[in-house]
C-alpha cells in the first residue's frame, strides 16, 4: 500500500510541476505530452482503484494535449477514463454478465411479456436503464439536427464522462473507500484554492490588460488549447463591472467563473465527509466558501438559500439528529459570513485603476442586480429563455438535437464551445432533447435524491447518514443553481460529479432493496 501511494504521489507531482511550468511559459506546451504519457502509463499498469484516486486529485490539472497545431484541445482525461473503463469491463467480466442477463431477460419476456420485463429491468438496473434511454433519445435527436457532427461529438463526450461513474461505483465498497477518495478530492481543491489566491493577489499588482492576456494566452492556452484561449480573450466572465470600476471574479485554473464554484461545492461535499473525524478540514471549508463568494456568481449566492431551508426542514420535520445538523450547517454559516465581508475585496481598487470611492459599491449592486430585470445580463437571459420556450413549442418531442442549442439563437452550432446555452439546465435539456429527454433528466435527478435520502434516513452508521445529508444539501445547491446556468456540463465539474455519484450509489446500494451485481 505504501509503495503504491509513493508511485501515485510521484506521478501526480510530475503532472503538477509540468502543468505549472507550461502554464507560466517556462517550457513549451509539448512538455504536457510527456506528463500525459506518464499518466497513461500509470493507469495502464495500476489497479483501477489507484487510477480513481489519481483522477480525483488531478481533475484541475488534467490538460488538453497539443497533438498538432490545429488539434490541441483533446483533454488527457478522455484517454485515462476510457482505459479505466475498459479495465473495469475486462476485470469484472461485464460483457459476460450482460450476455447472461440478456439471455435471462429473453426467457423472462417469453414467459411474462415485454411490459413485465421492462418493469424488472427498471427495478433492478434503474440508473443504467435511465442513462441508456437518455442516450437513445440523444441518438434519435440526431435525425433532425442542423449539425450532425457537433451532436455526435456531444454524445461521445457525455458517454466518455459517464464511464467514470461505473468505475468509481465498482471500487468503492465501504465508507472508508469514500473517505480515501475524499482526501484526494480535497488535494485537488487545495490546488484550485491556492491558484485562486495567487489570482486575487495579481489583481492588486498588475494592469488588467496584462492580467487578461496572461490568464487567457498563457494559462488557459496551456491548460485547454488555443481554441479556448481565443474564446477567453474575446468572451470571458472574469470581471465584474460597475460604473468606472472593474473587479476580479475569481475563477482559479478554470475557464470561467461558473464551473469553478460548482467544482468547489462538490469538493466541499467530499470535505464534509472528512470533517466527521478531522476538524482541520474546517480551514478548507472556510477557504472554499470565501472563494464561492469571490467568484461573483450570483446564481451560487442565491441558490445557497435552498440548502439552508432544506436543512431546517430536515431538522424540524424529520428529526435529523442535532449533531449532524450542527456539523452540516458550518459551511452555510461560513458562506453567510463571507458574503458581507467580501465587500472589502469588491470595494477595493484593483488592476491599478483610478476610481471614485462613491462608485465602489460592487457587492451591493451585484446583489441588487439579482432581481433587477433591467440589468444587462438578466435581460440577455430573459431573451434567451423566451427564444428557448418558443423553440420548445416548435420542437416538443426531440428538440433541436443534442449539442445544437446555438441554432435556437441563430448562432453557429460551434458556439456551444463558447458557452452558448439556455442559461438553465432544464430548459436546455428540453430544447435539445424534447419532452422525453426532459422527463429522463428529472427521473435521474430523482434517483440521485432518493439515494441520498436513503442514506440519511435508513443507514445505521452515523457517518454514512452524515454523508447522505451533505449529498442532499450540496445536490440541492447545484440543482437550484442550474436554474440559471448549465456549468455542470463543463468537463472538470462533470468529472467530479461522476465521482460523487459513483460514491453515493455504491454506499447507498448496501442498504438498498436490490443491488446491481456488478456494482
Amino acid at each position: 500500500m505504501e509503495q503504491s501511494a509513493i508511485k501515485l504521489n510521484v506521478v501526480f507531482i510530475i503532472q503538477l510541476v509540468t502543468v505549472f511550468v507550461a502554464a507560466i511559459g517556462m517550457v513549451p506546451r509539448e512538455a504536457l505530452l510527456f506528463s500525459g504519457a506518464v499518466l497513461v502509463f500509470f493507469v495502464l499498469f495500476s489497479p483501477v482503484r489507484e487510477s480513481v484516486l489519481l483522477i480525483a486529485r488531478s481533475i484541475p490539472i488534467l490538460t488538453a494535449l497539443p497533438l498538432t497545431e490545429h488539434f490541441d484541445s483533446l483533454n488527457i482525461w478522455r484517454i485515462l477514463v476510457l482505459i479505466m473503463f475498459l479495465q473495469w469491463v475486462w476485470q469484472e467480466r461485464i460483457i459476460a454478465y450482460c450476455c447472461a442477463a440478456y439471455e435471462k431477460l429473453k426467457a423472462q419476456t417469453r414467459m411474462n411479456g415485454m411490459i413485465a420485463t421492462i418493469r424488472y429491468v427498471y427495478g433492478t438496473w434503474r440508473i443504467e436503464f435511465l442513462m441508456l434511454c437518455l442516450f437513445l433519445v440523444a441518438f434519435f435527436s440526431l435525425l433532425q439536427v442542423e449539425n450532425f457532427a457537433i451532436g455526435a461529438k456531444r454524445i461521445i463526450y457525455f458517454a466518455n464522462l459517464g464511464m467514470l461513474f461505473f468505475v468509481v461505483r465498482s471500487v468503492v465498497q465501504t465508507i472508508d473507500d469514500a473517505r480515501m477518495i475524499a482526501r484526494n478530492v480535497v488535494i485537488g481543491a487545495l490546488i484550485v484554492l491556492a491558484v485562486g489566491v495567487v489570482q486575487l493577489g495579481m489583481a492588486y499588482i498588475v494592469h488588467i490588460d496584462y492580467f487578461a492576456e496572461f490568464w487567457a494566452l498563457e494559462v488557459n492556452q496551456a491548460l485547454y488549447g488555443s481554441g479556448w484561449a481565443y474564446i477567453a480573450v474575446n468572451a470571458n466572465t472574469w470581471f465584474a463591472y460597475y460604473n468606472d470600476t472593474i473587479h476580479l471574479r475569481m475563477f482559479s485554473s478554470f475557464p470561467d467563473t461558473h464551473s469553478f464554484p460548482l467544482y468547489l461545492l462538490m469538493s466541499m461535499c467530499f470535505a464534509m465527509l472528512l470533517f466527521w473525524k478531522n476538524r482541520w478540514v474546517a480551514i478548507v471549508l472556510a477557504l472554499a466558501t470565501a472563494a464561492l463568494v469571490l467568484s461573483g456568481t450570483r446564481g451560487i449566492w442565491l441558490a445557497a438559500l435552498f440548502p439552508a431551508l432544506l436543512l431546517a426542514y430536515l431538522a424540524y420535520m424529520h428529526g435529523v439528529p442535532r449533531q449532524l445538523v450542527r456539523r452540516s450547517v458550518l459551511p452555510l454559516v461560513l458562506f453567510a459570513v463571507a458574503l458581507p465581508l467580501s465587500t472589502f475585496i469588491f470595494s477595493s481598487t484593483q488592476f491599478k485603476l483610478k476610481e471614485s470611492s462613491v462608485h465602489q459599491r460592487v457587492l451591493v449592486e451585484r446583489i441588487k442586480s439579482i432581481i433587477n430585470t433591467e440589468e444587462t445580463s438578466n435581460q440577455g437571459r430573459i431573451e434567451i429563455w423566451r427564444a428557448t420556450l418558443a423553440s420548445m413549442a416548435q420542437h416538443p418531442f426531440l428538440g433541436v438535437g443534442v449539442g445544437n442549442f446555438p441554432t435556437i439563437l441563430k448562432q453557429n452550432p460551434t458556439a456551444i464551445k463558447a458557452g452558448s446555452s439556455a442559461h438553465n439546465l432544464y430548459l436546455n435539456f428540453f430544447a435539445e432533447l424534447g419532452v422525453f429527454g426532459f422527463i429522463l433528466l428529472l427521473l435521474i435527478i430523482y434517483e440521485l435524491w432518493r439515494r441520498g435520502w436513503r442514506l440519511l434516513m435508513r443507514s445505521h452508521a452515523e457517518n454514512e447518514r452524515f454523508f447522505g445529508l451533505n449529498v442532499l444539501l450540496y445536490f440541492t445547491w447545484i440543482v437550484w443553481y442550474s436554474m440559471t446556468d448549465v456549468a455542470i456540463f463543463d468537463e472538470r465539474a462533470f468529472l467530479l460529479f461522476m465521482i460523487l455519484c459513483g460514491v453515493l450509489f455504491s454506499i447507498a446500494a448496501r442498504i438498498a432493496p436490490t443491488r446491481h451485481a456488478a456494482a
